[in-house]
């Protein structure tokens, strides 16, 4: 298909579907995780200048939901062959995730550089509209091609990953999860299709809820722990915007808060055990029960009736002396 200079004129100047950077990152990201998909485990293996590549690739298709640039572009801003680009492209092709167009050259009658288009776009349905795209038609089309491109000699020295082969890209087991950077795996698997590149900051709100918790009360949070409560926390907020509209700093100021309170409940319940376990018992009066020999005990009996007596006549003497008193102050 051709696509003459008018109409690439009006695709140049189409309104923009990402607006913020935030946006074109998110966009970015969900055209990269398509490639991904395609590619499935053999996308680990190639070289890091074919995914920087890719990326670039989706990055400049987040806009207007295609990309224009020549394969020599990009394989001389990455240190790539051109050839690889190709390669690239046409796996995407006839996945059916991308679709190829040729703009009309000035120079002849012919094809021009290529334009590729991504089905997972929201402005592919508009292009599709446009141009009257069959998806179905196009890629059988391109399965029938057969290559007849000389190969480079010089290229073949390059050494480079090989690319997967078709069946590949119908494989489920071959897909690959891109996971955030810092983020524990089960809040990963569960909300990054959620909150996308957003996760990472959400998360870090409640390390830092967890460290003025830290800060403020004498008590050791385990990992366990903090990634138990950032599971909650964000799992409440996530509930919580399904029926209400939040823009993204009211959420990281929500989920702080809902993770502030359920480290300090942790914090209360610790305290209150530890409490528990630290109460101060008074030692119990140990009572000496042993057999004690005869002779000791009659000592010990000598030695009483001894103290007895003592107070006895010290108590006798005492009443004489008061009866001696009282006859001296009879007669006096």
């Amino acid at each position: 298909m051709l696509i003459f200079s008018d109409d690439f004129a009006r695709m140049q100047n189409y309104e923009s579907y990402t607006k913020t950077q935030n946006e074109q990152k998110q966009m970015k990201y969900k055209l990269l995780s398509m490639v991904e998909f395609v590619f499935g485990d053999s996308y680990a293996r190639l070289k890091p200048e074919t995914r920087n590549a890719i990326d670039m690739i989706c990055f400049l298709a987040t806009d207007k939901g295609f990309v224009y640039a020549k394969d020599t572009y990009f394989a001389e801003k990455h240190d790539i062959s051109a050839r690889t680009i190709r390669r690239v492209m046409k796996t995407l092709e006839e996945a059916g995730k991308i679709v190829k167009a040729h703009r009309s050259s000035s120079k002849h009658n012919g094809r021009g550089a290529a334009v590729y288009f991504f089905v997972n776009h929201p402005y592919f349905a508009h292009w599709t509209t446009y141009f009257g795209f069959d998806v179905q038609a196009d890629v059988q089309a391109e399965n029938a091609e057969i290559s007849c491109e000389s190969k480079d000699e010089e290229l073949k020295k390059v050494s480079t990953y090989s690319l997967p082969n078709n069946y590949i890209k119908n494989h489920f087991m071959y897909k690959t999860i891109p996971f955030i950077k810092g983020v524990p795996k089960l809040i990963n698997q569960t909300f990054k299709d959620v909150f996308k590149d957003a996760l990472k900051d959400l998360y870090l709100r409640v390390r830092l809820a967890s460290q003025k918790v830290y800060q403020s009360v004498a008590i050791t949070l385990s990992k366990k722990d903090i990634h138990s409560i950032a599971y909650e926390s964000i799992h409440a907020l996530f509930t919580y915007i399904k029926t209400r509209s939040m823009s993204f700093e009211e959420q990281c100021k929500l989920v702080y808060r809902i993770a502030l309170n359920k480290f300090n409940d942790l914090a209360q319940t610790e305290n209150k055990e530890n409490e528990e376990k630290f109460v101060v018992v008074p030692p119990r009066k140990i009572v000496r029960k042993e057999m004690l020999p005869d002779w000791f005990q009659e000592k010990k009996e000598d030695k009483n009736r001894t103290e007895s007596e003592e107070s006895v006549s010290v108590v006798s003497e005492e009443e004489e002396i008061a009866k001696m008193k009282a006859i001296l102050a009879h007669y006096a």
